[in-house]
């Protein structure tokens, strides 16, 4: 048995094949660049990713040499999404992304910060206010964009915007909806009604289906299978925010006390622990009910 993953990153999507025993037998990577039409924008068209891990996937299986019968699933991990991709009812892109070094949603933090109770934030989300988090993002979309506002569906994190061109389906795992930050309740694993309406956010804007990161959101369907290169019914798994299921994979899991150390455009020191942690400090949901904190540092 074999599995492959694929992690969109900010510059760069990376896609590897692993056995049963977890060791990288093949990998392939594409670089792409982030768009910066103003001083702390940054935002990406959901397409350079696509592209990137389509080839990516395809690649490490046609290196591989391995029976296309043989690979038993798929998963995707993917950047800090931001406000996530806006778009229609036909799932096509009105907007870049703006990912999670974009810093342009400075006037909604600041509303955020004199209208709404920072402790009523902390306690249904467990996070605080930041224009680092995605519906500070979806804030500014809304205020400055009025002309796509009004066509938008839902917004598509980067990652289960792929799954999606992978399946047809659409879904939001647990540690990408935390993410988004101001509307998650991590208590009742679900959108917060009380804090989109405060927010100014339309719940429905949001997507329905939130999973798993191990679940099983689809399958590959036909037409991408031309492009990925994979077998026709292969399981997809959500997977999640890199950050988080990193840690995972690096082995945290099974051992405690230890810290994690993520080097990248974002760094970060994150340690995994049983149950519910809240310290007004980043909060990502990866697996089950384990938690990642992590200590951020941006890089250059």
């Amino acid at each position: 048995m074999y599995l492959i993953g694929c992690d969109i990153g900010t510059q760069g999507t990376k896609s590897v094949m692993v056995n049963e025993k977890g060791k990288v037998l093949v990998e392939a990577q594409r670089e792409y660049d982030v768009i910066k039409p103003g001083s702390n924008w940054a935002e990406q068209w959901p397409d350079v990713w696509v592209k990137a891990a389509f080839e990516t996937i395809k690649e490490v299986s046609e290196k591989s040499g391995v029976q296309k019968k043989e690979i038993a699933a798929l998963a995707i991990s993917g950047l800090y999404g931001g406000s996530g991709v806006p778009v229609d009812r036909g799932m096509k892109p009105l907007h870049p992304c703006l990912i999670w070094m974009d810093r342009r949603a400075t006037s909604q933090t600041a509303w955020v910060k004199e209208n709404i109770s920072r402790d009523k934030i902390f306690s249904i989300t467990g996070n605080y206010v930041d224009s680092y988090y995605g519906f500070t993002k979806i804030m500014w979309l809304r205020d400055n964009r009025p002309d796509i506002w009004k066509e938008i569906y839902q917004f598509v994190t980067p990652k289960d915007y792929m799954v999606y061109q992978l399946t047809g389906e659409n879904a939001i795992d647990y540690s990408s909806a935390g993410n988004i930050g101001g509307v998650f309740d991590i208590r009742k694993l679900t959108w917060s009604k009380e804090m989109c309406e405060a927010l100014g956010i339309p719940i429905e804007y949001l997507p329905e289906r939130i999973v798993k990161s191990s679940d099983v959101v689809g399958r590959v369907t036909a037409e991408s299978s031309k492009l990925c290169g994979l077998l026709e019914g292969t399981p997809v798994v959500s997977g999640g925010i890199d950050a988080p299921v990193a840690q995972l994979s690096a082995g945290k899991r099974y051992r405690k006390n230890l810290l994690f150390w993520r080097l990248g455009n974002y760094r970060s020191s994150c340690q995994v622990v049983q149950g519910r942690v809240c310290r007004q400090r980043r909060v990502f949901w990866a697996k089950d009910r384990q938690v990642s904190i992590s200590a951020p540092r941006h890089g250059s």
